[in-house]
This record gives structure tokens, C-alpha cells and sequence, in this order.
């Protein structure tokens, strides 16, 4: 894509006078700019290219351009994003106004956390540049000539919230700075952007003073308020997940590893003109309650759900409540943590970490249209690799997570996200586009060898408590092979055949040392016996899967694995055809497994089996979500004929349900299995095949077929 050449200068507030001897302060509230323009007659077209950081509101004679949360989050000294807007219905003839007030987002994260975002490179003074096209005559720029100051936004935070002062007294104006701008370089944003998709009103209103508002479900967001008042009276809002036995907001367990003297709240100082509409702009929220206090009329309190606007590739519907429940989880647990790049939960981290992202590509990619989503996230990816290869367990970073977090099963997703869109895209350039950085990591990942096994990482993260699980040197060393095979499949697709033969080599080096190693030399686990499934490290298949189901069975097929242990076991209990033993796992009543979970939150997954503490909100576990299209659909792609040009359909039909639908739109149309007593209603789109197998039945099927089974 060519580079945009810039006439714009970037800007900045900086109400300090140049002096070298001071170190001007970076404020925490939100500075505004603003100047006019003229326009001789009105356009028949126009449009702004703008980027303001960390996010911006942009308003264009008063009135507000878009409802969204922009710009993308990146690592800003490496790419930043603009946006493009159509404004042709906002501009008049003659003298035109432009306001847009900047926020910190990520740009500027100025108190401590334990992901040392402070410490980023690119922190600076908000910074700001736009340009306006009339009849495609440039009309407007950013340069010194533009005004700026404090906006009434007087403290604004990610994490901590924000406050907004109706009385504040904006005097303080002063002529632009030219600024050095945040480093990266400039490109259009083609991810879809963070918006309001939904609204919801309480279900109910509880707590003291009858002041929380308990909206149903864990959303991400925050909330308009509708209040009216004395001038100077302050409303706050404390947004949570839980509540205590007294239905008061309750925060400890979110904030198990933060030290802030505010965490998710925000509060509005009041004009006391009238009724006070008022919503926080610049950040969002992890709740479900929402405390809404102080010396105010409360008239109406409405959430507002805002994450990145995917769009819907895929769904499943079943006649089971509780099934359709796992869904709606998935599909909620997966929008309310996209805001620009999956996150692992939105209240207390909202950080993008490598692992969660790979181990839910598989049902985020059946379920939503996600190129351009998962091109920008490996992009940071790749903006955030070290010169030796290394990448971080979160993207993007500023200066945390190279050492702490990361290691192969992490890693995997600069591999697994994109051969993931090449078999649900069949779009090779994928693969292109990051060779270059998994080469770098593949040769890295080789220095890290330890006497032929890995030992710097984590391993089946979060299983439930006092299970037996697998130990992280073997996930790690797994993963190395996992790699392994991964690239050599990449460079056989893009024709490397001598990388292919090395990373073959490599290995089936890591497979010979890994059964020296772990096999039959660890204790049988749930996460062990799959892993070696799922990833080949085993020469006697029949024996692993035979050990597998004797242990499910032993623990009564509760869950014992963490968050990637479950992926595999799903798997692989479907690929060797016993969806029978994954059902039954699915369903079990109590702790620990899903209908435990999902009984004991609020809609979303949780960060851990026992949902007692931490984060009810992560997406980690909705790897389940694949299972209803590849277990139950029996849906499967082949590797050698990418995007569903040819496509396996195994179902399995439950005995306790009648009816299903699946589909999902490929490259070539939507695809559909569909279930209705006895009797499956197949679509294949043109230009695909489907091989059909049911209890014996065995049928091709291209496009449109009825099959009844007994």
C-alpha cells in the first residue's frame, strides 16, 4: 500500500515555555485543539485523514464525527494508525470549526502497573494530526497555528477511569507546539473500529441506597448516566464484576496484583443546567454492576457494550439450553475482549496476550470474519520481535513480557494464527507476509535448547486446582515441535524446500528426545496423553488414546487440564471419533468443567475453573467453541485444499438433542450442516466438495443435499 504523504505537522499541548533546564509535565486529563477553516462553497465530497493519541473525539462544527474508540492501540514508535472519514454533511459554506479533544489510551500511561506501560518509549504529550479534503483540495491542516488547552476531561486512565468537570473554567488557551510526532510510521487503519454495538438496561437495582445496577451479563464498556443537580455535585461510578453479601461493588479479587488508589471508576462533576447527559470517552470497562452515587438525581443509567465491531462469519444453534449457553459464552467472551487486539480480560490487564489469541484463533475464525483483525494483531506481533527473534507474551508491549510469560506455547501464535488464515482463507500471501518474522523466531526458538528439551516458559496455564496435569517442560518441548512441523508445512506452501527439509529434520529431532524424555516417564494426565495426540509425539496412537479414555473415565470425565490441555483433548477425542467422551466432558454438572462455570458467572468464561477469584471475563477456555463446528458439524478442512474447497463432515448428534445448525461463510459461500430428526440438510458451496460420513453413510456431496439416517 503506498505511504501517505503528510503536508500536516503533528502537534502537541506543551503549556510550558522551552526551557532546557525544565521537564515540562505530561498532563493526565485530556487537552483539547481547535481552530476554524473556510470553505468558499459547500463540497459535493470531503473527507479527514486523522490520528490522535492515545484516542481522540473529533467534532466538526459542534457535532461529534463517529462513536468510536480510535485510534487502533499499537506500538507507536514503530506504526500508528489514521483514520478516514466522510464529512461532506458536516461542513457548511464559509467559516468552519474543528475541535478534537485527545485522551491517553494507551499512548500515555502515566502511573505504575505491573505491566510497565509507563516505561513505554513512545510516551509523550498527546499528540495530534490531521488533514481536511474539500473537492480534493487540501483545506486544513494541523500545524502551530492551531489553539489548544485543557479540556474539561481533567483525568482520564484506562484503568483507572475518568473524571469530567462540567464547572471547569478552560482560560489557559495557547498556540500549538509542533511535535516530534510518536515515531512509527503512519497507516490507514483497516481494522474495524472499537464502537457501542449494545445497549442494556438493568435487570435490577440492589446495594445500598438502591445505587447498583446489575446489568445481567459481563460486558465491556461503561455506562451513560441521565442526572440532574446542584452545580459542583460529583456522581461516581464504580464499575465491577462481583458484588458482596451486601450487593456493594466488590474489587479485591480483580485487583489481586494492582496497587491503585482508583480502579475502573469513573465520576461526573455536575453544570447543574437541566438534565446532564454524560458517558466516559476515552477508555472502557470489565462489569457487570455499575454503583452509581453521590448528591445527585440518578434519572437513568443505561450500559453502553463497546468492543471492535467483528462481524459474523459463523454461528451455531442447537436444542439444548445449555449448549446454547457454552455458545453465547464463547461468542460473548470473545467480542467483550477484541478492543483492536484480543485481550486476555477487560478489566484489570486488557492486554494482548500471544497464548489466549492462538489457542481461540480456531472458533474466533469459524464464527467472525477476522482478516484484517488478525492481520493487525500479527502485525504488533512482528512491530514488537527483537532482533534475535524473541518476541513477548503480550502485543503489543512497551518493555515487558520478553522474559516472564513467554516461551514456545506462547510464541506458537506468530505460527499458529497465520496457517490458521491460510486454511480458512487460502490466501498464501498470509504466509509470505510473516515468514520473515517466523524464520527469525524458528532460529531463535533453537538457541533456547536446553540437553534437547525447553525449559523458559509456562506451561498448561490455569488448571483446576490440585489436578494432575503435564509439566511445563513437556508443553514447552511439545510446542518446540509443534513449530517445528508448522513452519516446515509453511515452507513447503511457499515452495522452501530447503527450509522444509531442515525444519522436517529438526523435528523429528525434538520427537525422538521428547519420547526419550516424557513418554511413559510422566504420570498419565488428561493434558499429557492429549498433547501427545494433538501433536503427534507418540509412535503407538492406540495405546495413548486407550490410556486417554481410562483416565478421563478415572476422574468421573471432569476437566483436570488448563487452557491448552482442553484445547487438545477436544480435539483429539473428535478426530479419533469418540465425540461421545468430549459430550459427556462438556456436560459434566460440577466442579470442575464448563457447566460449573458458566453456573458461576456472568455470561462470560472465567479465568480459571473454580471461578473464585480473578478475572470472570477471559476468553481463554472458548476454544470449545471450535468443537461445535468440527465435533458436533464434524466439520474438517483439508490442509491440501485451503479455504473449504474440500471439506469432511463427520457429525455427531448428541442423544438428549433432535436439531442443530452450523454455518459459516468461506471464501466461496456459506456453508452449511443442519440436523432435524433423522434427517441432515447439507450445503456445499460451488466450487467446494463435501465428504459426507454418518454411522456408515457415506456421501459426496456438492452443494445442496438431503441425507436421512435411521
Amino acid at each position: 500500500m503506498k505511504e501517505k504523504k503528510w503536508v500536516a505537522k503533528w502537534i502537541e499541548y506543551n503549556p510550558q515555555p522551552y526551557n532546557p533546564s525544565i521537564r515540562a509535565e505530561i498532563t493526565d486529563g485530556a487537552p483539547i485543539f481547535y481552530t476554524k477553516f473556510r470553505i468558499d462553497k459547500k463540497p459535493q465530497k470531503a473527507y479527514i485523514d486523522i490520528c490522535g493519541l492515545g484516542f481522540y473525539v473529533l467534532r466538526i462544527n459542534g457535532k461529534r464525527i463517529g462513536d468510536e474508540l480510535n485510534p487502533a492501540f499499537s506500538a507507536y514508535d514503530k506504526t500508528v494508525y489514521y483514520n478516514t472519514y466522510s464529512i461532506s454533511e458536516y461542513l457548511i459554506e464559509g467559516e468552519n470549526s474543528i475541535d478534537v479533544t485527545l485522551g491517553n489510551g494507551w499512548f500515555l500511561e502515566f502511573k505504575k502497573n505491573p505491566w510497565e506501560f509507563e516505561h513505554a518509549s513512545w510516551r509523550a504529550r498527546h499528540q495530534l494530526i490531521c488533514e481536511i479534503f474539500a473537492d480534493d483540495l487540501l483545506v486544513l491542516k494541523t500545524d502551530s497555528s492551531w489553539l489548544c488547552g485543557k479540556s474539561k476531561t481533567v483525568f482520564n486512565s484506562l484503568r483507572y477511569g475518568e473524571t469530567y468537570d462540567s464547572t471547569a473554567e478552560l482560560n489557559d488557551h495557547i498556540n500549538a507546539s509542533i511535535a516530534h510526532g510518536p515515531g512509527g510510521i503512519i497507516k490507514p487503519q483497516q481494522i474495524d473500529p472499537v464502537r457501542v454495538i449494545e445497549e442494556l438496561k438493568p435487570v435490577r437495582i440492589i446495594g445500598e441506597s438502591n445505587s447498583v445496577y446489575d446489568f445481567g451479563v459481563n460486558i465491556s464498556g461503561n455506562v451513560e448516566i441521565v442526572v440532574s443537580g446542584k452545580r459542583g455535585s460529583k456522581v461516581s461510578i464504580q464499575y465491577c464484576e462481583r458484588i458482596d453479601e451486601n450487593g456493594n461493588p466488590d474489587c479485591k479479587d480483580i485487583m489481586h496484583d494492582l496497587k491503585l488508589d482508583r480502579f475502573q471508576k469513573d465520576e461526573y462533576i455536575l453544570s447543574g443546567v437541566g438534565e446532564e447527559h454524560w458517558h466516559s470517552c476515552f477508555g472502557y470497562n470489565g462489569f457487570r454492576y455499575a454503583k452509581v452515587s453521590g448528591n445527585a438525581n440518578i434519572i437513568s443509567v443505561t450500559a453502553r457494550n463497546l468492543h471492535t465491531d467483528l462481524k459474523t462469519a459463523g454461528g451455531f444453534q442447537i436444542d439444548s439450553a445449555f449448549l446454547s449457553s457454552v455458545q453465547s459464552a464463547v461468542i460473548r467472551s470473545t467480542l467483550t475482549n477484541f478492543h483492536h487486539i484480543p485481550t486476555d480480560c477487560p478489566q484489570r490487564e486488557k492486554n494482548g496476550w500471544t497464548g489466549d489469541a492462538h489457542l481461540s484463533c480456531e472458533q474466533t475464525l469459524f464464527n467472525f470474519e477476522m482478516y484484517n483483525a488478525y492481520i493487525k494483531y500479527l502485525d504488533d506481533i512482528v512491530d514488537c520481535q527483537r532482533a534475535n527473534g524473541a518476541i513477548p507474551c503480550i502485543a503489543p508491549t512497551s518493555v515487558w513480557g520478553y522474559n516472564w510469560g513467554t516461551g514456545n506455547a506462547w510464541d506458537a501464535a506468530i505460527f499458529e494464527i497465520p496457517w490458521q488464515m491460510y486454511l480458512f482463507y487460502a490466501d498464501e500471501s498470509v504466509l509470505r507476509r510473516y515468514y520473515p518474522a517466523m524464520e527469525k523466531y524458528f532460529n531463535f526458538m533453537l538457541t533456547m535448547e536446553d540437553d534437547g528439551i525447553w525449559k523458559n516458559g509456562l506451561g498448561d496455564w490455569c488448571a483446576p486446582e490440585q489436578s494432575k496435569t503435564v509439566s511445563p517442560y513437556a508443553v514447552l518441548t511439545a510446542y518446540a515441535y509443534r513449530i517445528s512441523k508448522l513452519f516446515a508445512k509453511i515452507c513447503a506452501v511457499l515452495s522452501r524446500n530447503d527450509e522444509q527439509n531442515y525444519a522436517e529434520t529438526v523435528a523429528q529431532k525434538i520427537k525422538n528426545t521428547f519420547l526419550q524424555i516424557f513418554d511413559n516417564k510422566e504420570c498419565d494426565s488428561q493434558a499429557l496423553l492429549s498433547m501427545q495426540l494433538y501433536f503427534g509425539l507418540t509412535n503407538n496412537v492406540s495405546d495413548i488414546l486407550e490410556r486417554l479414555i481410562k483416565q478421563i473415565e478415572k476422574d468421573e470425565f471432569h476437566i483436570t487440564t488448563g487452557i491448552f490441555g482442553t484445547k487438545y483433548m477436544f480435539n483429539v477425542l473428535t478426530d479419533y471419533g469418540r465425540c461421545d467422551i468430549a459430550y459427556k466432558i462438556l456436560c459434566v454438572e460440577d466442579y470442575p468443567g464448563y457447566k460449573y462455570m458458566l453456573n458461576n458467572s456472568s455470561g462470560t468464561f472465567c479465568e480459571n475453573w473454580s471461578t473464585q477469584s480473578a478475572s470472570l471475563n477471559h476468553h481463554m477456555y472458548s476454544s470449545i467453541g471450535e468443537w461445535f463446528f468440527k465435533g458436533i458439524a464434524g466439520i474438517k478442512l483439508d490442509e491440501t485444499q485451503p479455504g473449504f474447497k474440500r471439506i469432511f463432515i463427520r457429525p455427531y448428534v448428541p442423544d438428549d438433542c433432535k436439531k442443530f445448525k452450523v454455518w459459516h461463510s468461506t471464501p466461496f459461500g456459506k456453508l452449511s450442516v443442519e440436523y432435524n430428526d433423522s434427517e441432515f440438510t447439507i450445503y456445499v458451496p460451488n466450487g467446494c466438495e463435501g465428504i459426507f460420513e454418518f454411522n456408515g453413510i457415506k456421501s459426496l456431496v456438492r452443494e445442496f443435499s438431503i441425507i436421512k439416517v435411521s
